[in-house]
């Protein structure tokens, strides 16, 4: 069997079980463990591979699929940090976007990682920074100096932007830190009714931003 059909043949086996984000419930999957046995180490082609799975518009499935398995490994090559974090970063579900970054912490660690993030936060646009500061949740510990940088970072930007739609996610995480945050909405429907009619907000708010 061929690399290239060693991982392809994994990823099917993967999405015939269904068994998505065991690993990250401490649980078993047979597809992952078969692979992670027969391959104790990544090597340079493989770590490609999973590359790009992950920057290529594929299905979700196959993306967790390269988040399952790197939680098998202690060790892997930083190259995969980056398609790591953009998948984490664009993922809308704020419950699973931790499937990404979750390996990336383990193995690299938070301080690392939280000095990744807040290096790229200010080069990205409005909707990355949101997604960036989603991530923030699960930084462990959220206070501390590891993640210092990130978290003044993020809370410099809160107290320099008037967009709206950015301060109302920032006041979810650093509430007690922002200025003027009683002039921020407090819950999603009084955001929307805020915004309605202001064709830029409800364009990245609905557009970008995903929300319904």
């Amino acid at each position: 069997m061929t690399l290239h059909m060693n991982i392809k043949t994994t990823l099917k086996k993967y999405k015939n079980l269904g068994d998505y984000f065991a690993p990250d419930y401490a649980q078993e999957n047979d597809a992952l463990n078969e692979f992670k046995k027969g391959n104790p180490n990544l090597s340079k082609d493989q770590t490609i591979e999973l590359i790009n799975l992950l920057d290529n518009n594929s299905d979700i499935n196959d993306k967790y699929f390269v988040a399952d398995l790197l939680y098998l490994y202690d060790n892997f090559d930083k190259e995969l940090i980056e398609p790591l974090l953009n998948a984490a970063i664009n993922h809308r579900d704020t419950s699973f976007n931790r499937v990404f970054l979750n390996p990336c912490l383990r193995t690299f660690g938070v301080g690392v990682i939280a000095n990744h993030l807040a290096d790229r936060f200010n080069k990205v646009d409005i909707d990355e920074r949101i997604g960036i500061l989603k991530l923030v949740y699960w930084l462990r510990p959220l206070e501390g100096c590891e993640v210092d940088k990130l978290h003044e970072t993020i809370i410099k930007r809160a107290n320099n932007t008037s967009n709206l739609i950015e301060l109302y996610h920032y006041k979810l995480q650093y509430s007690n830190k922002i200025k003027n945050e009683t002039e921020i909405p407090d819950s999603a429907d009084d955001l929307i009714k805020v915004i309605k009619g202001n064709k830029e907000y409800e364009d990245l708010l609905f557009g970008k931003l995903g929300w319904k």
